[in-house]
């Protein structure tokens, strides 16, 4: 608990089958606790929600108990074809939801389905800011119209063990307000087009200033914004991102290198790897920037040497989207630092507080550590150690 009112739990990757499970089961109490605590509504927009058992009893348990006592709960997810469920570069990869599982829940947990961009029917025009293939890539809760859970986490078995994340529990009628308004849209509309817009605002938590914004609708100023966050950088960039291949965010991160601003952090390598050879077969010159760009940055920064992504196999990339910025502001949430991530369906907090961006900064060093070894929480010029 950082204050009364923010909680941050951020989850490393665990190597035996005790700590993965201790962990999994951990986070499945923490959400039962959150969804034990409404007593009008249980709103869940999410991407992927597969949980084994064990903790997929627990989940389950929870939301039906809320439901058969009368409490408003339902379920936003992606729903995605067969054949089509590998995310374009940027984005997250997941199997998709377990609808055998969504089935399990109690009769009165509504369950829906948001459409992608692809899946619009035959008499609904796409929007402007719509492109092709794109995600309700959400990861949130909102109780009653006062707490907000969200982050990198989707709820999977695989996020909660052997993924590297982090979550954010928020009491803040202010801020779940926005999310409230966003929930409200992606399940009238049964689909991600035309959600977000405009819907972003600030509040005071315990003394601490949060921002709150929505992708598709702000995708692109929620891109700038990193951008911008970075070139104002003086002292020091920590960064936390399973992809980085907005090309915005890149030139910012080679302008900041550039300026002498120390960057340090970690990256997820077989997923930056296949972004890189996309951007190496692109034949127009942003592509060949961008990977100029990322080969002077990938060098700051540490790679998790993941399992190639499969349907079946295990998901344990290094999953954060989170930054800090002289350890004075973070960004987190759901919105990898992609282009592709400006057209899903996503969530986004800034956040400004020395303590909580020390908490973070503190623990991306830890994950550095982990897949470098203990010399990368040595003093040098690519991090800043405490």
């Amino acid at each position: 608990m950082v204050t009364d009112n923010i909680e941050l739990v951020l989850l490393t990757a665990q190597d035996s089958y005790d700590s993965r499970k201790q962990q999994a089961t951990e986070v499945a109490r923490r959400f039962s606790d959150f969804v034990g605590n409404a007593r009008r509504s249980v709103h869940i927009a999410i991407y992927d929600f597969r949980l084994e058992e064990g903790e997929a009893r627990i989940v389950i348990d929870a939301l039906s108990r809320a439901a058969a006592s009368g409490i408003d709960v339902r379920v936003a997810y992606f729903q995605t074809r067969p054949r089509t469920r590998k995310a374009a570069h940027g984005g997250d990869r997941a199997p998709g939801p377990d609808e055998y599982f969504l089935k399990q829940f109690h009769k009165d947990v509504q369950v829906k389905a948001v459409k992608g961009i692809r899946h619009l029917p035959p008499d609904v025009k796409a929007l402007p800011i719509e492109g092709g293939g794109h995600l309700m890539h959400s990861k949130y809760i909102v109780v009653d119209g006062c707490s907000v859970w969200m982050g990198s986490a989707n709820f999977t078995t695989d996020a909660w063990s052997i993924q590297d994340n982090n979550i954010v529990i928020l009491e803040s009628p202010d801020i779940a307000e926005y999310y409230e308004t966003d929930f409200n849209e992606l399940w009238q509309s049964g689909r991600i087009a035309g959600t977000g817009k405009d819907d972003h605002g600030n509040a005071s938590i315990d003394g601490v200033r949060v921002e709150v914004d929505f992708a598709p609708g702000d995708g692109a100023e929620m891109d700038q914004g990193i951008a911008d966050l970075i070139l104002s950088a003086e002292n020091e960039i920590v960064i936390a991102s399973m992809v980085i291949s907005s090309g915005n965010v890149l030139s910012a991160l080679a302008d900041a290198i550039k300026r002498g601003v120390q960057l340090g952090g970690v990256y997820d390598g077989p997923e930056m790897n296949q972004v890189a050879r996309v951007f190496g077969r692109g034949k127009n010159g942003a592509s060949k920037t961008k990977l100029e760009l990322w080969n002077i940055v990938k060098h700051y920064l540490v790679a998790k040497h993941s399992t190639p992504y499969s349907d079946d196999g295990p998901h344990d990339f290094m999953h954060n989207k989170l930054m800090v910025v002289d350890r004075h502001v973070v960004k987190t949430g759901s919105f990898n630092f992609s282009s592709n991530a400006t057209r899903n369906a996503e969530s986004m907090i800034t956040i400004y507080d020395r303590e909580i961006a020390d908490e973070y900064a503190q623990y991306v060093r830890r994950l550095a550590a982990k897949y470098k070894g203990a010399e990368a929480l040595s003093c040098n010029r690519h991090v800043q150690c405490s």
